[in-house]
């Protein structure tokens, strides 16, 4: 199997994140199965392998206080507080705490192995006028493990950052997480990178267009590509905080959309960055901020 391969293409974000609830749990509490799918470039779990199921719990008690108006996520606030393993099986929770006819404030928690917390956060409700394309999937059942696709051997561990993404650019592997949502790294300068996504159906929410987890997953791995661009020799890292505000949902039908990552601080410990998603003609579609530490 080739290094970049992706396995049985998605149905919707959900199977492709091994995403559901388990049948004795009531619908704030949903679970996800990890595995290789979603591992990145270095063989690890990072936080753009939660950001569906992050998303989805964050606006689920708010949708159902009123599910016959469609409601989306208008921002996420998310903090890693544990890397999971690749193997792990985790369970989130969420509270609502602030609900008006058209806003609304949910925390969400993701706790693995032993109930050790692995992310907190919280997630900003809106109600919106859009038809949905379809129903709102609220019976999901958790997929097996998502394990079709190996794990990639990382780079040799004395590689500078630029030479990581270089290597990758060249055909090294981009890794699973990222060959499944379609990406590529398409620009690396001395200004920041640029990560570039192939839109599939399989991407697309009730309304027909990017799930607000998708798009979640997308930028922050732009920016986790964007943290290794400026990592010293053998140094490694890990994004420990992420808050992205969704402008405008893309369609997801194949078109590409773009990812520009810039560095606002660079620091030996923690380092920013500076996120912007856009489609091919220059429409801001997500901002974003990731905070990174270079001491792991």
């Amino acid at each position: 199997m080739s290094p970049n391969s992706t396995g049985a293409t998605p149905t919707d974000p959900f199977t492709a994140f091994a995403v559901g609830r388990d049948v004795d749990f009531d619908g704030a509490v949903m679970h996800q199965a990890l595995g290789s799918r979603v591992t990145d470039h270095r063989g690890l779990i990072d936080l753009p392998a939660l950001a569906v199921l992050f998303d989805d719990l964050g606006g689920y008690r708010f949708f159902i206080e009123d599910p016959a108006a469609t409601s989306l996520q208008s921002r996420l606030t998310m903090a890693m507080l544990d890397r999971p393993d690749v193997d792990e099986r985790v369970q989130a929770t969420a509270d609502l705490r602030m609900s008006s006819p058209g806003y609304g404030t949910t925390t969400v928690e993701i706790t693995g192995d032993g109930g050790r917390v692995l992310c907190s956060g919280l997630a900003r409700n809106v109600r919106v006028g859009r038809a949905a394309s379809g129903p709102a999937e609220l019976n999901l059942a958790v997929p097996q493990a998502p394990n079709d696709v190996p794990i990639v051997d990382a780079l040799p561990g004395g590689l500078t950052g630029r030479e990581v993404i270089d290597a990758i650019r060249r055909g090294a592997p981009i890794g699973p997480i990222a060959t499944m949502l379609g990406g590529s790294i398409s620009a690396a300068d001395d200004d920041g990178l640029t990560y570039t996504t192939e839109t599939a159906a399989w991407m697309g929410n009730m309304m027909g267009t990017m799930h607000g987890g998708v798009i979640g997953a997308v930028v922050a791995q732009g920016c986790s590509f964007g943290a290794q661009l400026y990592t010293g020799a053998g140094q490694r890292y890990q994004m420990v905080d992420f808050t992205v505000a969704f402008l405008r949902s893309p369609a997801v039908d194949g078109r590409r959309i773009h990812t520009r990552v810039s560095p606002i601080k660079l620091g030996r410990r923690l380092s920013v960055f500076d996120a912007d998603l856009r489609d091919e003609d220059g429409t801001l579609l997500a901002h974003a901020t990731a905070d990174v530490r270079f001491d792991v």
